[in-house]
């Protein structure tokens, strides 16, 4: 049975618009902060990284990256303008479903489609060293403030901390469905991806591994113009920490589902579409209380590389082990 969902029914005070610029203390880092981005006319970016990685992301959170070149990516190589027109379909993702005063209301933290239903300011914070980039939407009238972080780490891969913050004097419930769109298998280099998008797509394999949650982002084979056996040996792989008992989605066609309030069941196995790795989660947040979750993704990982991966995620200590590595990266960039 699916909930009511309600839109602009919170009169939404006028966003403030004026931009600020200025350096802040964040996590005992310096970053430098741009207040209310969304007032300004979407800009590009480099991320850069002490080891192989490479990340080139718009201000308003549509991305692309990999590691070593744009044929071992995780996300589509396109031209700076097809990547900022990406931000609904590829990169991050966020639906929340928030329960307040008897009513839920849908909120989808940095994009578009519902301008003006609520006051929101969106923040943009890159740290000294270029290494880090946050953006942070901020709901005035559900008093809530959503945030995401991308981290690079040598061992790991690319790391995406996000962040979920209760503003309000009272405990709020929330569902959401957080995560990764458009994620590329292995060995989809930037010429195939541009020329035959579609035919990529028809050779996508994406597999979970129930153990450890693990997404694995394969070609049923490799394309080639040839008339003979070319198996795909390794996969680009995605996989999260904290939000326990969260569902895991390996594709976007339940997004429109969840945003009417009915339940979303997970995926284990999808063929011929395009990747995904979305969480799926109800929590309540008591008063100025938060929730943290992280999802890592990586490339050109052979079975051996995916086995020995499986003892680390089952760690306790496995965000320890990734906080480490992000710090280690920070200090051998400097």
């Amino acid at each position: 049975m699916s909930k009511a969902i309600y839109l602009g029914e919170i009169a939404a005070k006028k966003n403030a618009d004026k931009i600020n610029f200025k350096q802040v203390i964040r996590n005992s880092e310096s970053f430098y902060k741009i207040q209310n981005i969304n007032a300004m006319p979407p800009f590009f970016m480099s991320i850069v990284s002490n080891s192989n990685h490479w990340m080139f992301i718009s201000s308003n959170g549509a991305l692309t990256a990999g590691r070593k070149n744009s044929d071992i990516a995780l996300f589509p190589y396109y031209t700076d303008d097809k990547i900022t027109e990406s931000i609904e379909h590829t990169g991050s993702k966020t639906i929340l479903l928030v329960e307040k005063e008897k009513k839920t209301y849908l909120w989808e933290p940095f994009s578009n489609n519902h301008v003006g239903v609520y006051a929101i300011q969106r923040n943009l914070y890159k740290n000294a060293y270029g290494n880090k980039i946050i953006f942070e939407e901020i709901n005035q009238d559900l008093g809530l403030t959503f945030s995401f972080e991308w981290n690079s780490s040598n061992k790991f891969g690319f790391v995406r901390r996000s962040r979920l913050k209760n503003n309000n004097s009272e405990t709020i419930k929330v569902d959401l469905i957080d995560g990764l769109q458009n994620i590329l298998p292995y060995g989809v280099g930037e010429d195939l991806q541009k020329q035959s998008s579609n035919l990529v797509d028809a050779y996508k394999k994406t597999e979970l591994n129930a153990a450890t949650g693990m997404g694995i982002y394969s070609l049923s084979a490799i394309i080639v113009d040839r008339a003979e056996p070319s198996e795909a040996l390794k996969a680009n792989i995605v996989w999260s920490t904290g939000l326990k008992g969260a569902k895991r989605l390996l594709s976007s066609t339940q997004l429109e589902q969840f945003r009417q309030g009915l339940e979303v069941v997970e995926e284990t196995d999808i063929r011929a579409k395009r990747g995904a790795y979305l969480l799926a989660a109800q929590i309540e947040l008591t008063t100025g209380g938060e929730e943290k979750w992280n999802i890592i993704a990586d490339v050109n990982k052979s079975i051996t590389a995916m086995v020995g991966l499986e003892e680390k995620i089952l760690d306790p200590a496995i965000d320890d082990l990734i906080d480490q590595d992000i710090n280690a990266g920070t200090q051998e960039l400097l």
